[in-house]
């Protein structure tokens, strides 16, 4: 009698978890450059708005100002502001120094608050993206612990059809033994045939 083969079950692939993110990188970037943040933690259409938004105020202050109002001489206050947008910022100061003004601009205050506000915005922005990367680490975790706790069914489900493989294989070689010892207790019919040409 022929034992039968343990049963094959295909079940569906475990979830996969994706990568965590860093808060710090993403701090980092969203300094650096109004919207990477956003870009890092996947979101690019608002990355893009940040860069468009941030940068085009920060970029009209300048220019309302002559690219004068980043000095930390002359206005340290607002230049703490200004330091909140890091990129812009270096290179503005950078590019701009030995730069005065020889008339006054009509505008000059509203650029001055204008550079000041895109680097509070950016402060936002980024707040924005960390919210982004503590919900998707939340996600993670969660992931995490789905495919562990699914994982541990699966490895206890394989567990178990081994198991009752392996008491269908033992019963079966147990009545394939039981029937060969009645095969061998009971007589052939040529043992038969033979006894009764000897009575005769």
């Amino acid at each position: 009698m022929d034992v039968a083969a343990a049963p094959t079950t295909t079940l569906p692939a475990a979830p996969t978890v994706p990568a965590r993110r860093s808060a710090f990188t993403a701090l980092v970037l969203g300094w650096l450059v109004p919207g990477f943040a956003q870009l890092y933690v996947g979101r690019p259409f608002k990355a893009l708005l940040m860069f468009v938004s941030i940068g085009g105020l920060f970029y009209a202050g300048l220019a309302l100002t002559g690219y004068t109002c980043v000095n930390p001489q002359t206005y340290s206050l607002e230049f703490a502001a200004h330091a909140l947008l890091g990129g812009p910022t270096a290179a503005t100061y950078y590019l701009t120094q030995g730069i005065e003004l020889t008339d006054a601009m009509p505008w000059f205050e509203v650029g001055r608050l204008y550079a000041a506000v895109a680097g509070l915005l950016n402060v936002v922005a980024i707040c924005d993206a960390l919210g982004e990367v503590l919900e998707h680490n939340r996600d993670v975790r969660v992931r995490a612990t789905l495919r562990q706790r699914y994982l541990h069914e699966r490895e206890e489900e394989q567990r178990r059809a081994l198991a009752e493989a392996e008491a269908r294989e033992a019963a079966l070689l147990a009545a394939s033994a039981e029937e060969s010892a009645l095969d061998e207790a009971l007589p052939s019919p040529d043992d038969a045939t033979s006894e009764e040409g000897e009575t005769v």
